[in-house]
């Protein structure tokens, strides 16, 4: 998960720009995209795979500003290397989606299943902040529970969070419809570590659609996501409809399993959490 910028296992619908490596295990499509715009420098990501497609590719144009463009599937469309990578035609590539599959619903089901230590405030009756404060354990966990409803709310105006010293925050979203058009990310929601850090498990969801800027790692292998602004952070989907940008960081906090996940070839923190 800290390799991948992006991981759609399905298809992926894109116009727009992909600061970091990303795995899409279905068809890419749209009228053009930029995968590597922030990897840099060009010469450290030679070799490198950005992006890998197990699908079909009908891109208009794809700019590849560092690495290799792996893919199995066919490809219209013209590639421009401008980070000095090739195109490799890989029949592996397809076969790596039910794995990550695997992996993803196992850890969004984990993740959906502990606990809550931490505290929401939310608007009643007014317009104010949607509060999360943070109690870690010892492990510098914090994990919150809500309601899309409760994230989704007219009456939210910006979403606040105190760390108290949480090094891994997990929250997690039910309902199988979310739709966040109103409030904004403040205060240290909008810090480079903190999003880095902060992983959205959106539990059972089958359909997200983001209309506001969004900060931290989206989590969601059953839905279909739909973004018109930028995310501020890793997407692991089960298929995306991308109309703004996905930006870096990668997710780097602790997840809390009982067992090592590896997805892409790095072990992903292990860190032991207590169940419901």
């Amino acid at each position: 998960m800290n390799e991948y910028n992006q991981i759609v296992l399905g298809n992926l619908q894109t116009g727009e720009d992909t600061e970091g490596r990303a795995f899409v295990g279905g068809n890419l499509s749209g009228s053009a995209a930029q995968f590597g715009t922030h990897l840099t420098p060009d010469s450290a990501w030679l070799g490198a795979d950005v992006p890998q497609v197990g699908g079909n590719t009908t891109l208009g144009n794809l700019h590849m500003e560092a690495g290799n463009y792996r893919r199995t599937g066919s490809r219209t469309g013209t590639v421009d290397f401008n980070g000095g990578g090739h195109e490799i035609v890989d029949p592996a590539v397809a076969g790596m989606v039910s794995g990550y599959q695997n992996q993803l619903t196992s850890l969004s089901s984990y993740l959906g299943g502990l606990a809550s230590d931490s505290t929401i405030q939310g608007p009643t009756n007014q317009p104010a902040p949607l509060k999360f404060i943070a109690t870690p354990d010892g492990d510098g966990i914090a994990v919150f529970n809500l309601t899309a409803s409760q994230l989704t709310s007219n009456l939210v105006q910006q979403l606040e969070l105190t760390t108290n010293g949480a090094t891994s925050i997990v929250v997690n979203v039910t309902d199988a419809s979310v739709n966040f058009n109103s409030g904004d990310f403040v205060g240290s929601r909008q810090n480079a570590a903190v999003r880095a850090s902060t992983i959205w498990n959106f539990i059972g969801a089958t359909g997200i659609t983001l209309d506001r800027q969004w900060n931290g790692a989206i989590l969601a292998p059953g839905a279909h996501l739909t973004n018109s602004t930028a995310i501020e952070g890793s997407v692991f989907v089960g298929s995306m409809t991308q109309n703004g940008e996905v930006h870096l960081p990668n997710y780097d906090g602790h997840v809390p399993t009982p067992g090592s996940i590896v997805l892409a070839g790095a072990a992903v923190v292990v860190a032991a959490r207590r169940r419901r």
